[in-house]
């Protein structure tokens, strides 16, 4: 009893090519095998990019607003959090966000607290820790502004 499985058909078939490459079938059962490597191997390759977290940051970011205290309160807001956004510089010739980087993030975690609205407190840059060459704090108030 002949068990058939479609490794045995493609290694067995001869294939209409050059009759030079059919040295007793061993150069094509060679080839057919080397084709199954390669597809098996390429299956379970998996590529990670971080373009999902992105795109998902930028949408969270473009449905907050920045007001001004006044601003919720004429709107009549309610108070969701405090939020804050740090950076450590731990070398000079490290990167450093800039002030409107550290204000996107603030407005992220603003609407990952339930808000639509942020208040920007302010940025305190201290270059005086042990820890970082530059050390970066900025605050925010993150408020929910229901539309009637």
């Amino acid at each position: 009893m002949a068990v058939f499985t479609a490794f045995n058909i493609l290694a067995n078939y001869k294939f209409p090519l050059n009759e030079a490459l059919y040295v007793n079938g061993v150069c094509m059962k060679f080839l057919v095998l080397i084709i199954c490597f390669l597809l098996n191997g390429c299956s379970t390759a998996t590529f990670n990019s971080n373009a999902g977290i992105y795109a998902e940051n930028k949408i969270r970011e473009s449905v907050v607003k920045r007001y001004t205290n006044s601003e919720v309160w004429k709107l009549g807001a309610s108070q969701v959090g405090h939020v804050e956004a740090r950076f450590c510089q731990k070398d000079i010739r490290d990167y450093k966000p800039s002030k409107e980087a550290l204000i996107a993030d603030l407005k992220v975690k603003t609407q990952k607290l339930g808000g639509n609205a942020l208040v920007f407190d302010s940025c305190l840059v201290n270059r005086t820790t042990a820890s970082c060459h530059t050390k970066i704090d900025c605050n925010g108030m993150a408020y929910l502004i229901t539309y009637k």
